[in-house]
């Protein structure tokens, strides 16, 4: 895909600078108002066949906002969210692709990483498999290596293996485990914490689609004054992170974990749930092993894994 911005006094103007230089088949993917608000600045893009499976980017190509706008698209970003994006990096008038885009993350989205102290228990769900159990691992290794106290509980006593899992994990770091099938086990476990101790808390997964399923969600933490945080896996589709992501906000989500960065190509999806969930990134997973990357995200690092070299700010996050 070519893309390229045009700078003109009027929309139409600057359509007829689309038809001249890239053909009657161009695409409008991003417009603007010009600099100081005076005339239009639009960015159209055209299909080259020869380039359709390549991420790879022209050396001479040094407009911050083409940047932006060709990397938003490869990452399957949403039409509507990726004309925000754009708008507001092309406000912050900066010369780098990665600071403008940095800027429109920060200040369209929230980051607040997780605590490490028990002021209120963290309750993980999410849909079956996104790795919420290894998600909890991770999150309690790390109190483990920081010499804070942690408890953790399970509510998954249904999937083959969902206990085993967690409990070999909690053994190998000395932690009890608890479980709760109910809300006032869950209550109870809870309670049992001792003060100042991070309680950690991986949900069964659910069906976020299933009305009935999602009000069991609901009433398992009801009573609970804690944080719920979604764990999403990356790469899926788009407008199913949106409708997952608005349903789990419903019952109280209000952080993001995305995990499986390591393997998925396009991140427009975790994009598309916080957006749609209002939700705030929080942690991001980088490798399936619990020794594997869980790390805070800032609107830095965030850009990194947008733009090109994103393997090599995929390895740096994990660290």
């Amino acid at each position: 895909m070519r893309l390229k911005t045009f700078t003109a006094a009027s929309m139409n103007e600057a359509m007829q600078l689309v038809k001249t230089h890239l053909g009657p088949d161009a695409i409008i993917v991003s417009t603007q108002k010009g600099e100081g608000g005076i005339g239009v600045r639009l960015t159209a893009a055209i299909e080259a066949p020869e380039e359709e499976d390549a991420w790879d980017y022209d050396e001479d190509h040094i407009d911050p906002i083409d940047e932006i706008v060709e990397a938003l698209t490869h990452h399957n970003v949403i039409a509507e969210l990726s004309e925000k994006l754009t708008r507001i990096a092309g406000s912050l008038d900066a010369d780098d692709a990665k600071l403008a885009l940095a800027g429109a993350l920060d200040q369209h989205f929230k980051f607040q990483p997780l605590p490490v102290t028990g002021t209120r228990p963290i309750v993980l769900v999410g849909l079956p498999g996104a790795g919420k159990t290894v998600t909890t691992a991770k999150l309690a290794t790390r109190q483990v290596m920081k010499k804070k106290p942690v408890n953790v509980i399970t509510t998954d006593m249904v999937r083959a293996g969902g206990y085993d899992q967690l409990e070999a994990f909690t053994r190998l770091l000395k932690i009890d485990l608890l479980t709760a099938g109910t809300c006032d086990e869950l209550s109870d476990a809870v309670a049992a914490s001792a003060p100042g101790t991070l309680t950690l808390v991986d949900c069964a997964g659910g069906n976020p689609f299933d009305p009935e399923d999602l009000e069991h969600q609901r009433r398992l933490v009801e009573g609970l004054d804690a944080e719920m945080v979604l764990v999403m896996a990356a790469g899926t589709d788009p407008l199913d992170a949106i409708d997952q992501a608005r349903a789990y906000a419903r019952i109280g989500a209000r952080r993001l974990i995305a995990t499986r960065l390591d393997i998925a190509r396009r991140l427009g999806s975790v994009l598309a749930a916080a957006d749609a969930g209002r939700l705030a990134f929080a942690e991001v997973g980088i490798g399936s092993g619990v020794a594997d990357g869980l790390g805070p995200l800032n609107p830095v690092s965030l850009a990194r894994l947008l733009l090109p070299n994103e393997h090599s700010a995929r390895e740096e996050a994990a660290e």
